[in-house]
């Protein structure tokens, strides 16, 4: 984008319009669009959030199967941040979107009205009976949402960006004026912006060579993967997700974090979540839930092989596939997709839409399946998250006694990881990924997590190295 282009950009709705909407609504979205944008979303979000403390987000989405993003929000100015602790989120979470649906006017090509935030694993409490499980050693909020006021979306198919904010629906102009002086003088910030790929680059370099401790021994975590063998064995379960966690001390900036991850290892979902104390930055391959009007998807992403660049990825999709053991676990964490939806959705709408496929990435290949459901009508996307959260693929099956043995094998909370993270729309659509393949930076330390299925026919060692495969963006 050059620094010399001149800005034509029409303000969506206009005043005529703004005027007769503020006799029905509190606050009014106007809209800026900004034709022939192919800029990077990542550096753009570096260059709107310099000081890389001030809240707020990035969302970008790859379709499936696609290799390039469709489309990237990032919340530039956070109106309210929303922190949920000992508490159902779904009932705070519903009561915002309402408050938003009822007060505040968004033209419907406009998807700037939500929340974007987590929900963190131990939150399956809420929706479940369960142990009481530990504490998440981070000392995250259990849920955490951020209310944006101004949001730059980039539709990355039709190259354009488009500039959003809230002004209140006061009957002077003002309002509208000031707003629209913002997104103007924004617009101008995003023409002029530039990057030192130099600095980025060192700055990586230093972060992946600095050591990762673990949490937890090599040979504890053999020793629960037994343990767990052993619990299958006396049939208390079918499957258990055991997981480890590592941490490194040292300092990176939030921008150069998630640029390594969205160059090196490119995924369905990549996200950041910034706060003033900490921030969550990753790049997941696995929907959680996703709900368009009353369809609701979920894409379990479940049976893996560690990719290498000096074999042939076809070859190494042929012996994922003719894995019975993974084969045996992917159609298991199916079936229980499948039951988690069918608590929300019409008798006879629940269906697999895609079973087994394989999907590439630089560190891994994963069988990936999609299954959806017809919402019914007394029940909302909102109770489809509660009824289907956390996703079986990080849990186990059944879910309830895996998340006991977890809780007593793991030596703390997980926190954020394992949940779910995502835009919460005010027109009930919703968005989520699983977080995984996530660091979470607080107080001068990254922690990263990662883990695997245990059924009866694992190797310790095998599903050990897994771990070190989906961590292999962070060791």
């Amino acid at each position: 984008m050059q620094k010399d282009q001149k800005i034509h950009n029409h303000i969506f709705p206009d005043i005529d319009k703004y005027k007769r909407l503020s006799e029905q609504y509190k606050s009014i979205v106007i809209s800026i669009e900004i034709p022939n944008f192919n800029s990077d979303g990542v550096l753009l979000l570096s260059h709107l959030n310099s000081d890389q403390k001030s809240p707020g987000f990035i969302f970008q989405r790859i379709s499936s199967g696609e290799k390039h993003p469709t489309k990237t929000m990032i919340g530039i100015e956070i109106e309210k941040i929303i922190t949920i602790n000992n508490a159902n989120p779904m009932t705070k979470l519903r009561k915002i979107l309402m408050d938003q649906r009822n007060n505040i006017y968004c033209e419907e090509t406009i998807d700037h009205i939500g929340a974007f935030g987590y929900v963190s694993y131990e939150c399956f409490k809420y929706f479940e009976k369960t142990p009481n499980f530990k504490a998440d050693p981070l000392g995250c909020p259990e849920s955490l949402f951020l209310v944006p006021k101004t949001i730059a979306t980039i539709h990355h198919d039709q190259n354009t960006l488009t500039l959003s904010t809230i002004v209140s629906s006061s009957q002077e102009i003002d309002s509208y004026e000031k707003g629209k002086n913002k997104l103007e003088d924004l617009a101008k910030n995003i023409y002029s912006f530039n990057f030192n790929l130099n600095k980025i680059n060192a700055e990586i370099d230093r972060f992946l060579n600095t050591k990762s401790l673990p949490i937890v021994e090599k040979k504890d975590y053999l020793k629960n993967i037994s343990n767990i063998k052993n619990q299958i064995i006396e049939g208390e379960l079918i499957q258990c997700v055991l997981t480890q966690r590592f941490q490194k001390s040292i300092e990176i900036e939030n921008a150069n974090l998630i640029y390594h991850l969205s160059k090196n290892y490119p995924s369905e979902y990549l996200y950041q979540l910034v706060c003033p104390d900490f921030s969550i930055t990753g790049s997941s391959p696995e929907m959680f839930l996703s709900v368009k009007g009353n369809i609701a998807t979920i894409r379990p992403v479940a049976g893996t092989i560690g990719n290498n660049p000096n074999i042939d990825s076809s070859e190494l999709e042929i012996k994922l596939k003719s894995s019975i053991k993974d084969k045996a676990e992917h159609i298991m964490l199916v079936d229980l997709a499948r039951n988690d939806l069918g608590k929300v959705s019409k008798k006879g709408t629940v269906k697999v839409k895609s079973l087994m496929e394989t999907q590439i990435y630089n560190n891994v290949i994963h069988l990936v399946s999609e299954v959806t459901g017809i919402i019914t009508n007394d029940k909302d996307s909102l109770d489809a998250f509660s009824s289907t959260f956390p996703i079986g693929t990080l849990v186990g099956a059944p879910k309830i006694r895996a998340s006991e043995l977890i809780n007593d094998l793991e030596p703390e909370g997980r926190g954020p990881y394992c949940g779910a993270i995502g835009w919460f729309s005010k027109n009930g659509n919703i968005d989520t990924s699983t977080i995984i393949r996530t660091i979470i930076k607080k107080d001068g330390k990254v922690s990263f997590n990662g883990g695997g299925g245990i059924v009866f026919d694992s190797v310790p060692e095998v599903e050990y190295q897994e771990t070190l495969d989906k961590m292999r963006a962070f060791i």
